[in-house]
């Protein structure tokens, strides 16, 4: 049985909560929020969880783990303490704001022989776990390059910009699926429309050692919801819609190479398969992860080595905006 606190009740706590209640070796032991209205919503619902509103007592406490679901700017130093204090961690995305923080996180959790993780939920994405499944078999020959696009209209954030608030998910898909390159460097271009100094769209492009490439196009300025992730390698090509009702996994036999003269065979098949979606909520399958790799001793797949080169990817792109879209080595 893994005893958890959580901190943090507020906007997407709750959700965690939910779910890690939903495993079976699992104890909600305590939950923490500065907020007293935000606990008292939670209290009959886990009516044998302590609550307070004081963290350090949660930190204190005998919990084996927590679950930091807090403003990402309190993410670090929350983290850094329940490390500290001897307990596996779960941290919401981003795990900090800087690079140098991620890696002290990093390092302290190999000192303690800790589980540190971060909250990357789209890589527990049942689409996404076949799509890796799809790669790994060769279907679609060598992986060459992914294009996504993550773009609405709304939900704008005088704070934050579309950098840090959405692309991280793509950013952790685009590692998951090109398992065992490094990405090497990034470039960024972007526009702030709505809020001087906070960009409301961005294109990004990430470079891997292999020269491999992945692309991004974020925006909450665009007319029309659209979640869409192509996949393109040597024998075809995926393409996952993550909306409506077209949300499936399609798989195109269409491919483009060189003869080596100067010309190109080409198959431009327009039959595809389609792959239906398990229904496993995204957000369950995270919070398994986390307790079986405390329970087995293993490493979580959106660990803190991810988390922290997601957070290198946003710092070098930040720079790279300011820089009109200069590549800058990772």
């Amino acid at each position: 049985m893994v005893r958890l606190g959580v901190v943090g009740a507020g906007y997407w706590g709750p959700n965690l909560i939910r779910n890690f209640a939903r495993i079976e070796d699992v104890k909600i032991e305590q939950i923490a929020d500065s907020n007293k209205d935000a606990l008292a919503k939670l209290q009959d619902t886990y009516a044998d969880t302590v609550f307070t509103q004081n963290p350090e007592e949660l930190f204190a406490s005998n919990v084996d783990a927590v679950c930091i679901a807090t403003n990402a700017e309190t993410h670090f130093q929350l983290s850094k303490q329940a490390l500290l204090a001897g307990k596996h961690t779960f941290c919401e995305k981003p795990m900090t704001l800087k690079t140098s923080e991620a890696e002290e996180l990093v390092e302290i959790a190999r000192e303690k022989g800790l589980v540190l993780m971060v909250g990357h939920v789209m890589v527990y994405h049942p689409a996404i776990r076949r799509i890796k499944g799809i790669l790994d078999s060769g279907e679609i020959g060598d992986l060459l390059y992914i294009n996504s696009i993550r773009v609405n209209l709304g939900l704008a954030r005088a704070y934050e910009n579309v950098l840090w608030s959405l692309t991280p998910h793509d950013l952790s898909i685009f590692l998951y699926l090109f398992e065992g390159e490094h990405p090497v460097g990034v470039s960024a271009t972007g526009k702030d429309f709505l809020t001087p100094g906070v960009e409301d769209i961005v294109f990004l492009s990430l470079f891997f050692n292999q020269e491999n490439l992945a692309h991004v196009r974020a925006s909450w300025l665009d007319p029309v919801k659209t979640r869409k992730l192509i996949v393109v390698g040597t024998k075809g090509i995926i393409v996952f819609n993550d909306t409506g009702a077209d949300s499936v996994i399609k798989i195109y036999d269409k491919w483009i190479k060189p003869k080596g003269d100067g010309t190109f065979e080409h198959n431009r098949n327009d039959e595809f398969k389609v792959y239906d979606i398990p229904k496993d909520e995204p957000l369950f399958l995270e919070c398994q992860d986390f307790i079986k790799s405390i329970v087995n001793g293993k490493r979580p797949i959106t660990d803190g080595e991810s988390g922290a080169t997601v957070i290198s990817i946003l710092e070098h792109a930040q720079e790279s905006m300011k820089q009109k879209g200069t590549y800058l080595a990772l």
